[in-house]
């Protein structure tokens, strides 16, 4: 079971849960027995904190020393596991390491309740998931289990982590969206303070 995973020299990935709240049309995930940089993604079980604690000790035992940057990113959507990503983003960045969320934003519709109190003190870095200029296309693509409300929620999510994070990127697939909406997109980040990355 593949829970941390060194797909780039110095980034450490975290992989803690199946689950997404999207099934986007371009999403990996699509195919069976999918394998990332010959790692077998899907999970049998998800992790205890513990277990990813562990794991990461063992990895920067075998790296000689610390990754560059830990990063919650695996075959599904980190924030529903939000206890856990709290909980071991805090010990992490408590070690000396440079913590990263990579989200869907849909945390507060996942937990039901604002997440950024769980997320304060556990993270230095969040990128989030735009994938589309406006609600319609967003939901065509990324089809959310949420329905529509799904894009104004991962907006309202970037706007909050704006104010707490030092570092806050949104990104897109550049294959999946024409170069205007990937303009448009570019647009949004802007005016929400973030940074913008296709990728």
């Amino acid at each position: 079971m593949v829970i941390g995973y060194e797909l780039y020299p110095g980034t450490l990935y975290l992989n803690v849960t199946n689950r997404c709240s999207n099934d986007c049309a371009f999403c990996v995930r699509r195919r069976p027995g999918f394998s990332l940089g010959g790692f077998a993604m899907r999970l049998e079980r998800e992790p205890l904190a513990a277990n990813v604690l562990a794991d990461v000790a063992r990895l920067e035992r075998e790296h000689g020393g610390r990754f560059d940057e830990v990063v919650f990113c695996g075959f599904g959507e980190p924030t529903f596991r939000l206890e856990l990503v709290s909980e071991v983003g805090r010990v992490l960045r408590g070690q000396g390491s440079r913590v990263r969320l990579n989200t869907n934003g849909h945390a507060a519709l996942i937990a039901g309740a604002d997440p950024m109190p769980l997320l304060d003190g556990a993270l230095d870095a969040v990128s989030v998931s735009l994938n589309a200029p406006d609600a319609t296309s967003y939901e065509a693509l990324c089809r959310p289990r949420f329905g529509p409300g799904a894009y104004h929620a991962m907006l309202d999510f970037a706007r909050g982590a704006t104010k707490r994070f030092a570092e806050v990127t949104l990104t897109v697939v550049g294959c999946a969206l024409e170069d205007q909406a990937i303009e448009q997109a570019a647009q949004i980040a802007a005016e929400i303070g973030a940074d913008f990355r296709v990728r």
